[in-house]
């Protein structure tokens, strides 16, 4: 096979990669390298790995692999490390969100699309490529779904310590990081063809290997510092801030609908399609996804929107499913017009929100006029 027919059969694939490549570059143009308000305790860690007595947060350290990861960049310049390593888990999202969904429906227009949706959603314009460590987060989570899809698919035994160690690395990336182990686990309970003994010991097999990381870190900050992320948690829960668990629970709805946008209806749509066709196989794999799209609803406050977009890939890849429904209907230039129309609609609209969001909290807004806050 030549070099050219390489190219035609991963056509897709490749423009998927372009177009987040030019989506970074009108990222980086339009919002600059942005900073939160944990952007310096990241940074903090940073320096303090390097040996600066100041700036340790140990609501970091529980979690340090993003800041540890950065350390061969900072020298560039003040916070370069966390965005260089941004830049790589941005476009490796963007690759495992279309093999994902090429894994789960064998089409690569479909799975071209879920990688458009993904890098130009709104929390990953805002939240992917600055001085945080979210993108890591979502990179492992990914990671740890394909490398679940992929052992279903070949029975490789090896995936699954690998899959397991890998989503604990996750973890200590950002604590949502590790959810991969929850579609892990429910992908097995699921699984019609294997035994209770099987499964059970398929997810201690994964188990051992995902909470090895984990324990030996925490069990190492505890020791100096008597704090893990356990404590993290427990401090960061709805409620523990004076805000109440009714104005967290809007928030998160509000951020929901963020997460997705106007692709709501393709959802519901590619949803209707699953129900309708009864697939076992795919209704498997989106009912194993349920649990880790969904854990926002028992994370920290702190978390906010970022958690809340673990949802996106199960909601994204059923939009895609959606969507084809209407390009078969439309045929293949009317189909391509839709699309194209849709994806300029997205990214103006998604764009203006990131901009004047920085300055009007919508979900806020709502939750005053309805007397919430």
């Amino acid at each position: 096979m030549d070099i050219l027919e390489k190219l035609k059969n991963h056509k897709y694939l490749i423009f998927a990669l372009f177009f987040a490549l030019l989506n970074m570059g009108a990222i980086f143009l339009i919002f600059g390298f942005q900073e939160y308000g944990d952007s310096p305790e990241y940074i903090g860690l940073i320096h303090w790995f390097q040996g600066d007595e100041t700036g340790l947060s140990l609501r970091r350290l529980v979690t340090p692999l993003g800041p540890l990861l950065a350390l061969p960049f900072e020298p560039l310049a003040r916070g370069s490390g966390l965005i260089v390593q941004n830049i790589f888990f941005y476009l490796l999202c963007t690759f495992l969100i279309f093999k994902i969904t090429e894994l789960i429906y064998q089409n690569q227009r479909q799975a071209m699309l879920a990688s458009i949706f993904f890098v130009v959603s709104v929390q990953v314009l805002s939240n992917g490529i600055s001085y945080l460590t979210d993108a890591g987060g979502w990179f492992f989570y990914l990671l740890s779904i394909f490398l679940t899809l992929l052992y279903f698919k070949s029975k490789n035994k090896r995936l699954i310590p690998a899959n397991g160690f890998l989503a604990g690395l996750g973890f200590l990336m950002k604590e949502s990081g590790g959810l991969g182990a929850l579609f892990f686990g429910s992908m097995i309970l699921l699984s019609r063809n294997l035994v209770v003994k099987e499964k059970i010991i398929k997810i201690l097999y994964f188990g051992i290997f995902f909470l090895a990381p984990i324990l030996i870190w925490q069990a190492w900050t505890f020791k100096y510092f008597h704090f893990t992320a356990f404590h993290n948690y427990l401090i960061g829960r709805a409620g523990t801030e004076g805000e109440g668990l009714i104005l967290s629970s809007f928030r998160y709805i509000g951020q929901l609908f963020i997460v997705i946008g106007i692709l709501w209806p393709f959802v519901f749509i590619g949803l209707w399609r699953e129900l309708k066709e009864k697939n076992w196989e795919r209704m498997k794999i989106f009912l194993a996804l349920i649990p880790s799209s969904f854990v926002f609803l028992f994370w920290s406050t702190w978390a906010g929107a970022r958690t809340v977009f673990y949802f996106a890939p199960l909601g994204i890849i059923l939009a895609t499913y959606g969507l084809d429904f209407f390009w078969q209907k439309l045929g293949e230039k009317k189909g391509i017009l839709m699309i194209s129309l849709l994806i300029l609609f997205i990214l103006v609209f998604n764009y203006y929100f990131v901009l004047i969001n920085t300055n009007i909290a919508f979900v806020d807004k709502i939750a005053q006029f309805l007397g919430i806050l």
